[in-house]
């Protein structure tokens, strides 16, 4: 079966920037995570809320638990790996006990909100989190894998 489109039927919408489309209206960035979290932000637009306290929603592209830093910190690099990250969760070597596992395993490819305070880290959004009620697993990623996350969506706190 052949499907004809007419390009005047298809709008053109730039969905990461905000910018209005053909009609006039405005499309922000979309993000699967932020459907179910009023209020929250995707991770892409973080940056323009450095300073806020907030929810920031996006999909973990990859993470590292760095054992040999001083201060061993664990980060969540969200959108694209690092170096190309949109934004990061840092995850004081502290708290990381605190989690069921290792978050940089636990959370990868998953869609996560996270509740904090959005700093600027060497000119990147970065929410330091200190306790996993925290952060939210979306229900779609928490469902595709079910051993390597909590078994409810709110908190990725361990029992």
């Amino acid at each position: 079966m052949a499907v004809f489109l007419s390009l005047n039927a298809i709008a053109k919408v730039n969905i990461n920037s905000g910018e209005p489309n053909e009609s006039g209206a405005t499309n922000p960035a979309v993000s699967p995570a932020t459907s179910g979290i009023p209020g929250s932000i995707p991770s892409a637009q973080a940056k323009q809320h450095m300073g806020e306290s907030n929810t920031v929603c996006g999909v973990v592209a990859g993470g590292r638990y760095m054992d040999s830093s001083k201060t061993k910190p664990t980060l969540l690099n969200f959108d694209r790996p690092f170096p190309e990250h949109t934004f990061s969760v840092m995850i004081p070597d502290a708290d990381r006990a605190k989690f069921k596992g290792a978050p940089e395993i636990m959370f990868k490819g998953k869609t996560l909100c996270v509740t904090g305070k959005i700093i600027d880290f060497r000119g990147r959004p970065e929410i330091i989190v200190k306790d996993p009620s925290q952060i939210t697993v979306a229900p779609e990623t928490q469902a595709a894998d079910t051993n390597s996350v909590p078994s409810s969506p709110t908190p990725a706190k361990a029992p």
